[in-house]
């Protein structure tokens, strides 16, 4: 019983040693007192109105709450240790026991010698390992065959040819020494392992006899949320060692595989997570991972604002480390007050959800019947991305609106110092402007300096840019200055709009513009040949019955099962989402004449105009009136 030693005068180093190699003590002997209060030293004031006089110091916080970099690693999980530890002086029963020792210490000085002792057997444990490193190991024998290589050349002579095979040995030996000692220099001397967290290190208690490493029995979190733009410095190391690894995931995407990897067999896993991985397009890869095991519930809180200080859309999500199951259950929780506490609101609420109906485009949390029907829609359309030929485009993205954007009063000037400005200056839409089937009317202009453009040959134009031209300029490649004042680091010129918008002759036709965040279907058709900002998206096309299909509450209904959400109700209508629509061909005749009426903008008639297209939608897709229900009363 370690125990024993409270009170007691701290062993010598050499006398900690002689557990190295023994059995560990009895699991019931060590953690007894887990869950339990700690005993109060004798001297504690009583308790007086159920509260202690002065504060008691937990115990061993320094042991049990580590620090670091836990997604980074120098040594896998899965790294062999039985030759480091047939090497090591330690074995893994002496560490267990050195750390029972520290944390039932009976006085510091017993706790700073085995402080010591601790750091000494993870030294020499990360030395061992070191040696055993495969690329260590590979190095060792490379360089051996090259030293037996170079030394027969003095026992034998060689011919010609055989000279020639040896020296293009000796080189293609050489040249993979050097680049196996470039790559262990650079693994030692990367930053991002100055703060690396060795699981099997720290936690020895998760470590079978052989070192290899069990788990935890539970993983709880609340991961940080970090966008992928602050993550550009470990990103390599992310992508090489992460399966759920994505360009643009937050930072909270890796600790979930990072969770479930140091879980053991069977072990309970809960996370508070932003919901966005759900439907993000970065989250693809995570929800692929996430379907590999036994998904218990998740619990969604929408838009919510559980975290007072910021805008999150949380989630908590549990899983168990075992083979997936049919279902799980889901929650969509639409309050904060729970006057009988959070789990008695939640049982009402709970619903089962089929693991077969999630797809690995989104994920919708919605019961069975709603799966079957938004499965039912999916099979009858054609996607939207393909009907259109993948003509589906983005807005513009200037870089900075302030010097591209102008009022009437601008453009006017602009053109009467110099009429050719007239040539690069479009009408211009915001989201804002756009509404469910009115063609858009703006008071705004763009000056569209598009890559490759001649400036000098529009000097007013040059000159209004110029008082910009500061916060203009495209920040210069390798450039860190987070200080910088003007746009991002690009291939553009700094008088020239941010993006290629290689397309924009498409915003010369006929189109659908859809605005990017709204609370429904607010589709419009423009034949005013309006370019429009980066908060829409542009569809050309003379087809107006695609317009009534994509307005229709059955399209709508699936949009929002698949699209991520914002604040208040509000959708993101983005080109991501807008692909996956399931439109059906061949209708222009029923849909037409309804879809001319309602642009002729009588709207005395435009509701009834909208239901018989809705009536027409519905007999397509097949809906019957218990799925037309489920419709009509959307939970979206």
């Amino acid at each position: 019983d370690t125990r024993d030693l409270i009170g007691k005068q701290a062993p010598r180093l050499a006398d900690t040693r002689d557990l190295i190699g023994k059995q560990p003590p009895d699991p019931a002997d060590t953690r007894d007192l887990i869950g339990k209060q700690p005993p109060r030293p004798a001297d504690t004031p009583p308790l007086k109105g159920g509260e202690y006089n002065e504060l008691q110091t937990l115990p061993n916080i320094d042991i049990n709450i580590k620090c670091g970099n836990s997604l980074v690693s120098r040594f896998a999980l899965a790294a062999d240790l039985k030759q480091a530890l047939k090497k090591s002086k330690w074995s893994i029963d002496g560490y267990r026991m050195t750390v029972a020792t520290y944390r039932n210490a009976g006085s510091k000085e017993q706790k700073r010698e085995m402080e010591r002792l601790i750091a000494d057997i993870k030294s020499d444990f990360r030395s061992e390992i070191n040696l055993n490193d495969p690329k260590a190991k590979k190095l060792r024998k490379l360089s051996g065959d090259l030293t037996v290589l170079t030394t027969q050349t003095s026992m034998f002579e060689l011919g010609k040819k055989e000279k020639a095979a040896w020296t293009k040995k000796v080189d293609t030996l050489t040249t993979e020494i050097k680049k196996l000692e470039t790559d262990i220099d650079t693994i030692k001397a990367n930053r991002i392992f100055e703060n690396a967290f060795e699981w099997r290190f720290e936690f020895p208690e998760v470590l079978n006899d052989a070192g290899d490493f069990v788990g935890f029995d539970v993983v709880i979190g609340n991961p940080p949320y970090i966008r992928q733009e602050e993550l550009s410095g470990l990103k390599s190391y992310l992508k090489d060692h992460y399966k759920t690894y994505a360009g643009t995931a937050d930072l909270y995407v890796y600790f979930v595989e990072l969770g479930m990897d140091i879980l053991s067999t069977a072990g309970q896993f809960a996370y508070i997570l932003p919901n966005k991985w759900m439907r993000a397009g970065y989250g693809q890869a995570l929800r692929t991972f996430v379907k590999n095991f036994r998904l218990t519930e998740i619990v969604d809180f929408g838009d919510l604002p559980v975290f007072e200080e910021a805008t999150t859309y949380p989630c908590v999500m549990q899983l168990e480390k075992s083979p997936a199951r049919a279902d799980f259950t889901a929650v969509n929780v639409d309050t904060l007050d729970y006057p009988n506490g959070l789990e008695y609101h939640l049982q009402g609420l709970r619903y089962k959800v089929l693991l077969s109906g999630l797809r690995p485009e989104g994920w919708t949390l919605v019961n069975a019947d709603v799966q079957r029907l938004l499965d039912k829609i999916r099979s009858k359309g054609v996607p939207l991305k393909e009907y259109v030929n993948g003509k589906i485009y983005r807005g513009v993205l200037t870089g900075l609106n302030e010097a591209f954007v102008i009022d009437q009063a601008t453009r006017d000037r602009l053109i009467a110092e110099d009429p050719r400005s007239a040539e690069v200056i479009k009408p211009f839409l915001a989201g804002r402007d756009i509404k469910r089937y009115k063609q858009p009317k703006g008071d705004k202009y763009l000056i569209f300096t598009r890559r490759g453009i001649e400036i000098d040959k529009y000097p007013a134009i040059l000159k209004h840019l110029e008082q910009y031209k500061e916060r203009l300029i495209p920040r210069p490649k390798g450039n860190t200055d987070k200080n910088w004042s003007g746009r991002k680091a690009g291939t553009y010129q700094w008088y020239e709009i941010q993006d290629a918008v290689d397309y924009y002759e498409e915003f010369e036709k006929p189109k659908i513009i859809v605005p990017a965040i709204v609370k429904g279907a607010s589709y419009a058709y423009d034949k005013s040949k309006f370019y429009s900002n980066d908060k829409t998206t542009i569809i050309p096309t003379y087809d107006l019955t695609l317009l009534a299909q994509l307005n229709s509450k059955v399209i709508d209904f699936f949009f929002k099962s698949i699209a991520s959400t914002k604040q208040n109700g509000y959708f993101e209508y983005k080109p991501v989402y807008l692909n996956q629509l399931p439109i059906i061909p061949g209708i222009e005749k029923e849909l037409s004449p309804l879809v001319d009426q309602i642009l002729q903008g009588k709207s005395d008639l435009t509701g009834e105009l909208e239901k018989n297209i809705d009536d027409i939608m519905y007999a397509v897709y097949e809906i019957n009136e218990k799925e037309r229900e489920l419709v009509e009363n959307s939970i979206f």
